[in-house]
C-alpha cells in the first residue's frame, strides 16, 4: 500500500514496503490510520496518511478495513498458474504436420497437459517457449512435448482470479480517499491493465485531493475541472 500526504504542491507519497495490519479512518477523520509491521519484528508502527492506495490482492491480502467497506466484489480467488520456460525444439503438437511458428492456444480441459505454448525467440541453433498449465509438468510429459530438452525453468504462482459470467466490476474508490489499483484484474489480469488500473486510480486521487484542499481553503471545486476528469477516466 502507498500513503499519500497532500502537502501542495503534491510531494510523492510513501511506499509502505512491509506487511500492513490494518488500515482505519483517522481520528481527525481527514485521512487514514495505517498500521504495519516494524520490520522483520512482530511490533507494529502506525502512521497517519491523507490518502491510501491498496495495489496487492485483497483476496489473501488479511487486513482490516474500515467499517462499511464492501470488497466483496475485490475478493475472488486467484487460480494457480505455472510457466514452464523451456529451451530445446518442440515436438510436433500434431503427428505429420507443422507447428505455427507463433502461439498454439488450446482450451481449458482438465486432461491437457498445457493451456498454451509459445515461442519466445531463438538461442543459438534452439528456441526458447513458454508453457502455461495448470499443474506441474513432469519431466514424461515436457519430453512429450518436445524432442530435444536444453534447459527448464519453472515459475509457479497464483496468476489470476477465477472468472465467471454474469459478473460485476468493482469501483476503484473502496471508500473516499481509499483506492484499489486491482479492482481492474475483476475485469481482466495482466500488467497492461495494471497500468491502468493506476491511471485511474492517479486522476480519482488527484481529484480527491484538490477537492479536499478546496473544502480546507472554503473554494468550490471547478465543474470544468470535474468534467475533464471524467473525461479522462
Amino acid at each position: 500500500s502507498s500513503g499519500i500526504n497532500a502537502e501542495w504542491p503534491l510531494r510523492p507519497g510513501e511506499l509502505v514496503k512491509r506487511k500492513v495490519k490494518r488500515i482505519l479512518p483517522s481520528d481527525n477523520k481527514k485521512g487514514y490510520t495505517l498500521t504495519y509491521a516494524s520490520g522483520d519484528t512482530e511490533e507494529f508502527e502506525t502512521e497517519e496518511f491523507d490518502a491510501v492506495v491498496l495495489a496487492t490482492p485483497l483476496h489473501n491480502a488479511d487486513i482490516e478495513l474500515p467499517d462499511g467497506v464492501d470488497v466483496s466484489g475485490n475478493t475472488k480467488p486467484f487460480q494457480r498458474t505455472l510457466a514452464t520456460f523451456v529451451n530445446g525444439v518442440l515436438a510436433p503438437i500434431v503427428p505429420g504436420e507443422k507447428n505455427p511458428g507463433d502461439v498454439l492456444t488450446v482450451t481449458s480441459k482438465d486432461k491437457l497437459l498445457f493451456s498454451s505454448i509459445g515461442s519466445k525467440g531463438s538461442v543459438d541453433m534452439d528456441f526458447n517457449y513458454k508453457v502455461f498449465s495448470k499443474l506441474p509438468l513432469t519431466e514424461d510429459q515436457i519430453n512429450k512435448l518436445f524432442s530435444k530438452v536444453n534447459e527448464i525453468k519453472v515459475v509457479d504462482w497464483m496468476a489470476y482470479p477465477k472468472y465467471s459470467v454474469p459478473d460485476s466490476l468493482p469501483d476503484f474508490e473502496l471508500a473516499p480517499g481509499l483506492y484499489y489499483i486491482n479492482a481492474i484484474e475483476s475485469a481482466a489480469s495482466a500488467i497492461e491493465m495494471s497500468c491502468i488500473g493506476s491511471k485511474n486510480v492517479a486522476l480519482l486521487l488527484y481529484q480527491y485531493l484538490e477537492n479536499v484542499k478546496n473544502v480546507d481553503s472554503g473554494a468550490v471545486c471547478q465543474t470544468e475541472e470535474m468534467e475533464q476528469f471524467k473525461e479522462e477516466l
